[in-house]
């Protein structure tokens, strides 16, 4: 069993840091073909892979048709809110930013859950949320007061928190989904539709081609983020999640900032700021408490009655 858990925290360590530097090889591809045909071509060469594996192990393909509107929302929310928004924000920002603000995303979705399922949250998962968002409003206005005021925010930073907005709107559909098709299933059909319905859009707006003249650099990217972002994280975070867990690999999450960071200033000459660090700091630091508000209500706890003791026995 140690041997099983090591390999497992491995493959959960192994996605993170494939996620973590994919928005660096996005950047490279960006430079020279447009973000919408690009995600359009990804999602439909990983729907259609997996549909073949599905096919190929025997799963049923076609989900029942309760399904097919959540599907096509959960497409319409991954391709074209969160990828289509993410990789089109790193033409006017910077890969640090997205994958500071992409760790907002456990909070955000916690919050929307309370929204839309009317799920309770406690009152530590309330001040990681709050602590989060000024984290991420002081990250995007680079700790300027007169930017939150005039709201001259970055355009490439407000994309990012509209593809973060859109993967937790996602998420929240997967609960629901789930109960009708397998986790693989969810993620090909969504993906094949997002990718059919972001082409369509891109074909009637004039945006729609192929990418035909790419630089090598630009191709080693594409293949990067299609197989080795798309398919490769994915298989080593689930095989890896089933074993270790999704609270211990949300604790792995937290790497992926550091490692767009490192990407970014090494390989990109990006430079790293101190709002970035304090914004970073406060969004990990609230996200923390919004996914772990059990362990930290427990230490709050248990430091309130210690102080108490300790004031008790001053007393007397």
């Amino acid at each position: 069993m140690p041997k099983k858990f090591s390999a497992a925290t491995l493959m959960v360590l192994a996605a993170c840091v494939i996620w973590g530097a994919q928005p660096m090889f996005v950047t490279f591809v960006v430079r020279e073909f447009d973000p919408i045909p690009l995600v359009s071509i990804r999602y439909f060469t990983v729907g259609v892979l997996m549909l073949a594996f599905l096919a190929y192990s025997g799963e049923k393909l076609l989900p029942p048709r309760k399904a097919w509107l959540p599907l096509f929302l959960m497409g319409v929310f991954s391709v074209g809110g969160n990828n289509v928004s993410q990789f089109t924000g790193l033409r006017y920002s910077t890969v640090a930013n997205l994958t500071i603000i992409a760790s907002l995303t456990p909070a955000v979705t916690a919050l929307l859950s309370l929204v839309l399922l009317q799920e309770r949250l406690h009152k530590v998962q309330w001040f990681g949320i709050v602590t989060s968002i000024i984290g991420a409003v002081y990250l995007i206005s680079k700790g300027s007061l007169s930017t939150i005021i005039n709201l001259s925010f970055n355009f490439g930073d407000i994309l990012f928190v509209v593809s973060m907005v859109a993967w937790a709107l996602y998420t929240i559909l997967v609960a629901y989904v789930s109960k009708y098709v397998s986790a693989y299933s969810a993620v090909a059909w969504a993906g094949l539709l997002g990718s059919l319905t972001t082409s369509a859009y891109s074909v009637a707006t004039g945006q729609f081609a192929l990418p035909y003249d790419l630089s090598l650099l630009a191709w080693g990217s594409y293949f990067y983020v299609i197989f080795i972002g798309s398919i490769v994280g994915m298989i080593c975070w689930n095989k890896g999640i089933r074993i270790v867990g999704p609270s211990q690999g949300a604790v792995f999450m937290n790497l992926m900032p550091l490692v767009g960071i490192i990407c970014g200033i090494l390989f990109l000459h990006e430079k790293f700021y101190p709002s970035e660090a304090v914004g970073g700091l406060l969004i990990i630091a609230g996200v923390y408490l919004t996914t772990h508000y059990n362990h930290a209500a427990y230490k709050l706890a248990k430091y309130l009655v210690k102080r108490r003791r300790q004031k008790s026995l001053t007393n007397s």
